[in-house]
């Protein structure tokens, strides 16, 4: 049975750097939440600074229906990874029952890991040089507006890891041990 490794978290938790070395760990494909959102944001000058227009969601919206579509399609043997970050908003639960509907599309199990970090290590690491040379979020103001909105609560068939003091590698095994993949 494939897997669909759902990674969430806010900016700068590290989603990237945990999905990467799942990626190296699992030869699962591996769709960042950049991926998706860059064809729109892009375009639109996102740097990681300005906020975004008003008006972009449904560009962003046909895109990841092409995503869930090639995901669906995949061959059996293909895993994927998935990142984004879910707001406490009925708008991004909504979301989160998408992938679950994406996932049962595909009969695939679905892997929920809910990263934290404290607020402090997210917004020390917001600033980093990484993530100005793939425009992704790198102010602290918006940052701490966009937190201010708060995570998603995880759902309880998720696992839930603070990456605050956590190595990307333990974190990684703590992934793969919920999974029943290690």
């Amino acid at each position: 049975m494939p897997v669909i490794y759902y990674l969430v978290g806010p900016p700068a938790v590290g989603k990237l750097t945990v999905a990467t070395l799942l990626r190296e760990r699992t030869g699962a494909a591996w769709i960042d939440n950049h991926l998706v959102n860059d064809p729109v944001f892009v375009p639109l000058g996102a740097d990681g600074v300005r906020p975004l227009p008003a008006g972009f969601g449904p560009l962003r919206e046909r895109v990841i229906d092409v995503v869930h579509e090639a995901i669906a399609l995949a061959a059996a043997d293909i895993d994927h990874i998935l990142t984004n970050w879910l707001d406490d908003s009925p708008t991004d639960a909504a979301f989160l029952d998408r992938i679950r509907a994406l996932a049962a599309k595909r009969g695939a199990r679905l892997v929920l890991v809910w990263l934290s970090a404290s607020p402090d290590t997210l917004l020390e690491r917001v600033t980093s040089e990484d993530r100005r040379r793939r425009a992704k979020l790198r102010d602290p103001q918006l940052l701490r507006h966009a937190l201010a909105s708060g995570t998603l609560p995880a759902p309880p068939d998720a696992i839930e890891i603070d990456t605050t003091d956590l190595s990307p590698a333990t974190t990684v095994d703590r992934v793969l041990e919920f999974a029943g993949r290690s």
